[in-house]
């Protein structure tokens, strides 16, 4: 009786000194850049995210890679390596991990998370979130439109991937490996931009994107679902957009979004 007692004692000792030393770590990932960011450990590598991560406590970890590059590739400083790499090494521990992502690399890492081939839980991932900001994962109107005034002959890699067609078609946006990606959309938008960007707008992507919706177009309301009249009378009709599947507006953002632009959204990691 007494050995199974002491059995049970030091179980619950080992078990609560893991619990102590057990941690929050934050992985940030960036979106698209014309510099190199290559690295997987505590330094942002030419500093995407500048002093924005002062508003995140804890220890965090920078994916950098080519941002030049398309964020769904593997290979040297490329997205999806340099991601595998730091939530293997980081998040399948003691510690959880909580992905803070930027526009495209919103994209890298809703597709990381949609090809896991099971739930990240399954998969020994420890992952309380994914803090979308100002996520590129539906593509972008400016992309699609480089590409077509050039006839295909403009861009980068990264430019390409982020034609909304091609982003949408890459994968199934409603698998995210049951993890609940969390959208914090921008409405200040730009003369020119917003010209051509649908809906509200950061000045680089718009609602459909940055709210997670599964049907590009024009909103102004980041919600669960929306049902709005299109097309001129009498030829108009009402049409509903919906969130993906494992996709929400962050709690701390209202409907209407935040009246920051694509860059100001960096600040936003703590949501």
């Amino acid at each position: 009786m007494l050995k199974n007692f002491t059995i049970i004692s030091v179980g619950a000792f080992l078990m609560s000194i893991a619990s102590l030393s057990a941690g929050t770590i934050t992985i940030f990932v960036h979106g698209k850049s014309g510099s190199n960011h290559c690295g997987t450990t505590t330094t942002d590598v030419n500093s995407y995210w500048g002093t924005n991560t002062a508003s995140v406590s804890g220890t965090k970890y920078f994916v950098g890679y080519d941002g030049t590059s398309d964020p769904r590739t593997y290979g040297t400083c490329r997205a999806q390596t340099s991601l595998s790499t730091v939530m293997v090494a980081r998040c399948k521990g003691v510690d959880t991990c909580k992905i803070v992502c930027h526009s495209a690399g919103c994209y890298a890492s809703e597709y990381w998370l949609s090809n896991l081939g099971g739930t990240a839980s399954a998969k020994g991932y420890k992952i309380s979130g994914v803090t979308a900001l100002a996520a590129a994962s539906g593509g972008s109107e400016l992309a699609s439109a480089l590409n077509g005034v050039t006839f295909g002959y403009a861009g980068n890699a990264m430019d390409k991937a982020l034609i909304v067609s091609t982003a949408r078609s890459s994968f199934n946006h409603n698998n995210t490996g049951g993890i609940t990606v969390s959208h914090v959309p921008g409405y200040k938008g730009m003369a020119g931009a917003s010209a051509i960007l649908p809906g509200e707008d950061d000045y680089a992507v718009s609602y459909h994107s940055s709210c997670g919706y599964s049907t590009a177009g024009g909103l102004s309301k980041c919600q669960s679902s929306i049902t709005q009249s299109e097309g001129i009378w009498p030829f108009n009709s009402n049409v509903t957009y919906a969130q993906y599947i494992g996709h929400v507006r962050a709690p701390s953002v209202p409907t209407e979004g935040l009246y920051e632009n694509h860059s100001e959204l960096c600040n936003d990691g703590w949501r």
